[in-house]
């Protein structure tokens, strides 16, 4: 597994037609559907771990053995196949079966939201969140890729995917320019809502450190 770099986003507006905010918005209800799908999913898998054979002798390993423990509680989990490639592998299938979530997503994304819950779902199963939380209307405002190599990418100051090419709106800015001079991992497409009007962002996740400001600028007045 290749080492992980540093991160950082760059937060550039877009600029967004009536027609590319309901295709976006369209793209967003689907994304809150499959994620939801996903934690029913993997609740459910959860629920099927924890009544098991192998996790319930596994409780009982002492905290100091480490390894033990940790080697009992993962063949339980691999049993009923709770894993975040398995719960991937579970939203392609539901993906698949779906001619309108085919038409809204690709797959990097479709992967990605799946990650997205998985997460959710790991923090609450080792203690570190009471719940899941399913997203109501409204509540699901990002989707990203995996990439920048297919699905939701930035080429040339446009974000461009799936048919959808969003232009971007690029000031003088250094740190701006910092981001776009970086290595781009992969793009995050989020909503904003101020006063009741909705925007887009693109947020791109940059290989590499932000911007630093020298130290000891002079500046030059005329």
């Amino acid at each position: 597994m290749a080492a992980k770099t540093p991160s950082f986003i760059t937060e550039i507006p877009l600029k967004t037609t009536f027609q590319d905010m309901a295709v976006l918005a369209a793209r967003l209800e689907t994304g809150r559907q499959v994620y939801n799908a996903v934690l029913s999913e993997g609740l459910a898998r959860i629920e099927l771990v924890r009544n098991s054979e192998l996790y319930q002798p596994a409780k009982f390993i002492p905290k100091n053995s480490k390894k033990e423990r940790a080697t009992a509680f993962q063949k339980a989990r691999s049993a009923y196949r709770f894993s975040e490639y398995e719960l991937e592998a579970f939203a392609n299938l539901t993906a698949i079966a779906s001619v309108w979530i085919k038409s809204n997503l690709d797959a990097n994304t479709i992967q990605k939201i799946a990650t997205r819950a998985f997460k959710a779902l790991e923090r609450m199963m080792f203690g570190k969140a009471k719940k899941v939380r399913f997203k109501q209307k409204g509540q699901f405002a990002s989707l990203e890729g995996k990439t920048n190599k297919q699905g939701i990418r930035w080429t040339g100051n446009v974000v461009e995917w799936s048919g959808l090419k969003l232009k971007a709106t690029i000031t003088n800015d250094l740190v701006i320019w910092h981001g776009l001079n970086s290595k781009i991992k992969y793009v995050r497409l989020v909503r904003r809502i101020f006063n009741q009007k909705t925007y887009w962002v693109a947020q791109l996740v940059c290989e590499g450190l932000p911007y630093q400001k020298p130290k000891n600028v002079i500046g030059v007045y005329i």
